[in-house]
């Protein structure tokens, strides 16, 4: 059966390219990026063979080695001066024509993610199934990424190491920055096992007034976007929330399927994670990259789409629980 290990194999392995990368070209801080990217390229490959504390050891070199980063914006040198292909240095012209062909490989991506995900159930081997079921999503992903790949190289031609080059270049321009989604993720985990997502229900319960469904609503989407913000990452505050209001009281009280209830929550603290500089990765890095002389420039960009989001989901979500509630017997 094929499953994450083998995608977790082949992200380890460019990592360990781009630590080797760092270390031929760097200067100055080529060992702390070599030993940064290095350790998290073992941290794919083998951490599921270690245990939750090796793994805790793992984490806490990465962040010795961050801190010896002067700047995640940095990157080894010689990085930039990567070769281009022939219809790339063409002037304006040559770069109209690259942007354009680049549009089939962007569709393609979409189209066979679609399309794996639909075939990944027919797909047997001896009776058994050859794509992990609870995985099809992400690994339909990854191949439609490595699809994308394989048609962009067909159309512009560029030189063979290119794309690992670049992408080695990029992961080390982003920096420590690039894993903190990963990181943040596991913050809904020690959450939920200190059991905040308990104190918070119970702090909630005393403040909302019950049976009171726009006021149950408001405090799980009002919460997600918050804490959201808070930590930098939806993925961190669900199992709070979610743990506190959407089971407890917009699940089991007021009767909603769990699905719509968790995936409007996610949406909600999507909105948060674009209103704040604690999302590093999303809103700050850009900046970075952009070259921008107001950090929070994105930040201010995204603020309407946001609310927008926020708004309307709140909307979506009390509509349910109401017709929901109301015609229940």
């Amino acid at each position: 059966m094929i499953g994450m290990e083998i995608i977790y194999a082949a992200l380890g392995l460019f990592f360990f390219y781009t630590a080797y990368s760092a270390l031929r070209r760097g200067a100055g801080q080529g060992a702390a990026l070599a030993g940064f990217w290095g350790l998290y390229g073992l941290h794919f490959i083998a951490g599921s063979a270690f245990n939750d504390f090796s793994n805790g050891l793992i984490i806490i070199g990465m962040t010795f080695l961050a801190l010896c980063m002067r700047s995640h914006s940095l990157m080894p040198t010689g990085v930039e001066t990567l070769p281009l292909s022939g219809s790339m240095l063409a002037g304006e012209d040559g770069a109209k024509k690259s942007m354009v062909r680049l549009l089939l490989p962007l569709l393609v991506v979409p189209l066979v993610a679609v399309l794996f995900v639909l075939a990944a159930p027919w797909m047997h081997w001896h009776g058994r199934p050859l794509i992990d079921p609870k995985r099809a999503n992400q690994i339909g992903y990854v191949l439609a990424t490595l699809a994308g790949l394989v048609v962009a190289w067909w159309r512009l031609r560029p030189p063979a190491g290119l794309p690992f080059a670049s992408g080695s270049a990029l992961v080390c321009r982003v920096g420590w920055p690039l894993v903190l989604p990963q990181i943040l993720a596991t913050l809904g985990g020690v959450y939920m096992a200190a059991g905040v997502n308990q104190q918070l229900g119970a702090l909630l319960t005393i403040i909302l007034p019950a049976g009171n469904e726009l006021a149950a609503v408001l405090g799980y989407t009002t919460g997600m976007m918050l804490v959201s913000a808070l930590v930098g990452n939806a993925f961190a505050a669900f199992p709070i929330l979610f743990g506190a209001l959407g089971l407890p009281v917009l699940v089991q009280s007021f009767g909603l399927s769990p699905a719509p209830v968790a995936a409007i929550g996610m949406l909600c603290g999507f909105s948060g994670t674009l209103l704040t500089p604690m999302a590093v990765n999303f809103n700050i890095v850009p900046v970075s990259l952009l070259g921008l002389q107001d950090r929070f420039a994105v930040i201010r960009a995204q603020v309407p789409a946001a609310l927008f989001v926020f708004a309307g989901n709140t909307f979506l979500l009390y509509v349910l629980t109401f017709f929901e509630g109301h015609s229940s017997p």
